[in-house]
């Protein structure tokens, strides 16, 4: 499997009264996930994914969330261990890339998946936030990173 793994640690204030790491904790994760693959470079891999996707520039090229979706198959408690966010490309399309992830609980031995999700992207211009079509490097970057299409109950 074609994976990129990102640890992030939890906090203690992304609890709810439940005790349970709440929900829109996981969109934050995703999205520190996505930033640091695309952006940064900072996964544990070097992808090579960085900086195809957007600009260095204020109008430079920009990469906006058009959907996401998050489905929870298990209770994320709060722990010392950091999570796993696995990142992988499950399609792409003209100007879009289909972001595939499993989300792993860090404190549980054997690998506890806790939430799957899918986020379509869209590549713009970033001065006319019009749809601009993926570069020949952009999909060569992330074609070593491609892999099946994680499959929601919900979607």
């Amino acid at each position: 499997m074609a994976r990129v793994h990102v640890d992030l640690q939890l906090r203690w204030g992304e609890q709810d009264s439940y005790g349970h790491i709440n929900n829109v904790s996981y969109a934050r994760y995703l999205e520190e996930a996505r930033v640091r693959v695309f952006w940064r470079g900072s996964a544990r891999e070097q992808t090579g994914m960085e900086h195809h996707f957007r600009g260095d520039t204020p109008d430079g090229l920009k990469m906006l969330v058009a959907s996401q979706h998050i489905e929870f198959l298990r209770v994320l408690e709060y722990s010392d261990q950091p999570i796993t966010v696995e990142l992988w490309i499950g399609g792409l399309g003209g100007s879009t890339l289909e972001i595939h992830y499993e989300i792993i609980d860090g404190s549980i031995p054997e690998r506890t998946v806790v939430a799957r999700a899918v986020t379509v992207a869209v590549v713009v211009d970033g001065a006319t936030l019009r749809p601009i079509r993926l570069t020949e490097e952009g999909k060569a970057a992330v074609e070593p990173w491609r892999d099946e299409p994680v499959r929601l109950r919900h979607r």
